[in-house]
């Protein structure tokens, strides 16, 4: 049984939601206020959230931005039932927030419901990606070990885990900290060693537009794809201002370039919103269409061709300068 948690300050609004949801088998939980509501999610961890926008004593935006902070309940989506006169100001508060959704009073119960259900299941299927880009991370023994052990070195394993927990890649800070004991490495033995970078045009857009949930698709579903063109020693990581990073050890400045067009071929070939996650998305086609349409540039770096690289970096701007040597898709 799925279970919802609905906080409102109206108790006759709150009472119709549960009879509704109560009619199609989900689980419950009231709230009167933004405070309760935090108190209840942290408790009976439901699988989505329903806010009401003004309420007493805590309002619904500060309560999302509590619950989007707390490591128990921050991957909950977060939904706003919002009467249809909210200022717009209000909603895109709300999306910067982290709610993942808005929907309007009055409502039809029916499609209230599918469009719960389908919020849950866009959840599911992000959750799912997420897992499979950490077991393809893991494969790598070797270089989890390295990274933990640079954690250790900074004392703080537990409150820095290796991977981020929204894309289940690799934390760019360790990221960089792995570039340069790489770099050291193929200096002492005179190795090659490349870097791609893969920036992108429009997914602060799609952030912006949807939501952080569907953000945190995009990003996991383009990670998935990168993950899977790419070996085990190799190793991907994610900034939002710049883009997706794969460390290339043992390769040279054309195996790089080879590897990026690959890559580009690939990303070029799929689609980033399944046909799921569409049935969650009130857009025109149009507009959908807009959004995903990712336009991507790649940057690649190498030791191989730049026998000035003596730092990370030197590997992480170059490519960073290199963007768009290879042609946009």
């Amino acid at each position: 049984m799925q279970k919802i948690l609905i906080a409102d300050d109206n108790e006759e609004m709150l009472d119709t939601l549960v009879r509704i949801f109560g009619l199609y088998d989900f689980e419950v939980i009231k709230a009167l206020d933004g405070k309760e509501a935090i108190t209840a999610a942290e408790q009976n961890i439901p699988d989505i959230i329903i806010l009401d926008g003004m309420m007493p004593i805590m309002d619904g935006f500060e309560a999302c931005q509590i619950l989007k902070q707390k490591k128990a309940t921050k991957e909950i989506p977060v939904v706003f039932l919002t009467a249809n006169f909210m200022e717009l100001r209000d909603r895109i508060k709300g999306l910067e927030l982290g709610a993942d959704d808005y929907l309007l009073k009055p409502f039809n119960s029916k499609e209230l419901v599918a469009r719960i259900k389908s919020i849950i299941k866009r959840t599911e299927t992000t959750k799912k990606l997420r897992e499979d880009n950490q077991q393809l991370i893991n494969k790598n023994s070797l270089i989890e070990d390295e990274f933990k052990k640079l954690l250790e070195s900074k004392k703080n394993v537990e409150q820095n885990p290796v991977t981020d927990s929204s894309t289940g890649l690799y934390k760019f800070d360790l990221f960089k900290d792995q570039v340069e004991n790489e770099l050291q490495r193929s200096l002492r033995f005179s190795n090659d060693l490349s870097l791609i970078l893969i920036s992108f045009d429009n997914l602060i857009k799609i952030k912006d537009s949807l939501g952080s949930q569907l953000y945190n698709y995009f990003v996991i579903k383009i990670a998935n794809f990168i993950l899977n063109q790419t070996r085990t020693i190799d190793i991907v990581s994610f900034n939002e201002k710049t883009g997706f990073y794969i460390l290339l050890p043992q390769t040279d400045f054309d195996g790089a370039n080879a590897k990026a067009a690959n890559i580009k071929e690939t990303l070029k070939a799929n689609k980033y919103i399944d046909e799921e996650i569409l049935k969650t998305l009130e857009f025109s086609k149009k507009k959908l269409s807009d959004i995903s349409k990712l336009s991507f540039k790649f940057g690649v770096s190498s030791n191989s061709k730049d026998d000035s690289i003596a730092k990370a970096d030197d590997l992480l701007q170059i490519a960073e300068k290199a963007l768009g040597e290879l042609p946009e898709n």
